[in-house]
């Protein structure tokens, strides 16, 4: 959809697309605004009483503000509904309450009453009041008619709340700036500007300088107001709320648009999931894999922070598969990015995609051990559920619990087998030696319903990894898992 309200247009189009996910018409949305001067060192004729400033600079609010400066750029933000994101698990930057639009029929300079009512609009949708919002990232285009009007109206939808209350807000509680001394005025991305400064504040929790303020334009009654021009870097306190800020932006022909952002609710981190975790990376070109291998390897070096088994999910469900492909298996960020330059431990192939049929073969009796998979059990949840439940079902009809026979409690000495098949311990005829745990999983009315459960869990542990089997045969009690999956 194409939207054109001048200077507010991509924050207009951040409404529209909000309306449209609030309504269900879509369920992700893609908004933003982009400006591209194509001569990079044009300048400007400046007049008196102008929008554009005589020395390049743009000083919002100040009392030497006389216009701002032109600037390029864009600004693109994806948007999905709250429940939604944190549902898929997305990196949530921040939260929009609310947003509101209006057109107040102005054209030669701006309505204070139509900027009013559009920020009280949005606090009345937010269902929030004035005082929890601590940040303003305003217009604020430095011109001698805009900042007042634009200041009095900020003033008005703050105070419409406070002043039937006995309690007054304390002043000076909530600062405000302008994108607009960084970047200059981007147009019709403006918008999207202020609003991307606004969403990368509330995440670092801290409110960026608005640059060259001295002293207030005398027009603005700044030290009777809830404001102040914030010049420095500063920390954002909580002050018992989630952080909020407002993002105005308004167009030459009347259209104005406020939002009011909260930041990210606390997501749960991560547990550190299984010991070991594999890394997949893919690309067009055997060139583009290597380079694709080498940018995540730095980029695990410079983060060591970073949760391996984040990482490992993202690159899984997050991205594309092209034909030329990478893998490593890791146990930490560190190792991960010795791994990636180590050409024993990568795996490099190259497949076209298409659907490959996957066979699942389940042996019989003969291999087994205590101890068996207790790897898999302490790690993997899945594998763990299945299990669990096959043992309850077995349990009236053992007269005990399998896990005991499984996993006897007791230290692994031998918890892995002898490499290799014995045939004669296959047919019980071996003369070495069983310790008590070996001895009472070999019999047989324990052996089968143990082999049928690690077998029938390991599957389902790979098929909710997403490898399903096209094909599924057994030998002896691996007949039966292969039946039960069909």
């Amino acid at each position: 959809m194409s939207v054109q309200t001048n200077c507010s247009t991509s924050l207009v189009a951040v409404h529209l697309a909000c309306q449209s996910l609030l309504s269900y018409q879509c369920d992700m949305a893609l908004a933003g605004g982009v400006t591209v001067n194509a001569l990079q060192k044009a300048g400007y004729l400046y007049q008196e009483g102008g929008v554009l400033s005589p020395n390049g600079q743009c000083r919002a609010f100040d009392a030497g503000a006389k216009g701002t400066v032109p600037g390029g750029g864009l600004g693109i933000v994806v948007l999905k509904r709250l429940e939604e994101a944190i549902a898929d698990g997305d990196c949530i930057h921040a939260v929009i309450k609310s947003s509101a639009i209006n057109n107040d029929g102005s054209y030669t300079a701006p309505s204070m009453e139509g900027q009013a009512k559009a920020i009280a609009e949005a606090f009345a949708i937010a269902d929030i009041e004035p005082e929890t919002v601590t940040y303003v990232e305003t217009h604020g285009t430095a011109t001698a008619l805009g900042d007042p009007i634009e200041f009095k109206a900020l003033t008005k939808a703050f105070r419409a709340s406070t002043q039937t209350k006995t309690a007054i807000a304390p002043p000076a509680h909530c600062a405000i700036g302008s994108v607009k001394t960084n970047i200059g005025h981007l147009d019709v991305a403006s918008g999207i500007a202020g609003l991307l400064k606004t969403v990368l504040a509330l995440k670092h929790k801290l409110i960026p300088p608005s640059l060259h303020f001295q002293q207030p334009n005398p027009e603005i009654d700044l030290a009777n107001s809830p404001f102040y021009v914030n010049t420095t870097l500063s920390e954002w306190p909580a002050n018992g709320t989630p952080r909020r800020a407002g993002v105005s932006s308004f167009g030459l022909g009347g259209t104005n648009a406020h939002a009011i952002l909260e930041e990210a609710p606390t997501v749960e981190i991560s547990g550190p999931s299984r010991p070991w975790q594999l890394l997949v990376l893919s690309a067009k070109t055997a060139s583009a894999l290597d380079a694709a291998t080498v940018n995540l390897s730095d980029r695990l070096k410079q983060n060591p922070d970073l949760n391996l088994a984040d990482v490992a999910y993202t690159l899984q469900v997050g991205r594309r598969v092209f034909d030329h492909r990478r893998a490593v298996v890791c146990k930490d960020i560190q190792d991960a990015a010795i791994a990636l330059s180590d050409p024993k431990r990568v795996l490099t192939l190259y497949r076209e995609a298409g659907d490959r049929t996957v066979a699942f073969m389940f042996p019989g009796l003969g291999t087994h051990y205590p101890n068996m998979a207790r790897e898999l059990y302490q790690v993997e949840p899945i594998f763990r559920e299945q299990l669990d439940r096959c043992c309850q079902l077995f349990q009236p009809y053992l007269d005990l619990d399998l896990r005991s026979v499984l996993y006897p409690s007791q230290p692994e000495t031998d918890a892995a087998p002898k490499s290799g098949l014995d045939l004669r311990k296959m047919l019980g005829r071996s003369q070495e030696q069983l310790d008590p745990a070996a001895e009472k999983l070999n019999q047989t009315f324990l052996t089968q319903p143990a082999i049928f459960a690690i077998e029938y869990a390991l599957a389902q542990l790979l098929i909710s990894w997403g490898i399903r089997p096209g094909t599924a045969i057994g030998y002896s009690i691996g007949e039966y898992v292969a039946a039960c999956l069909a």
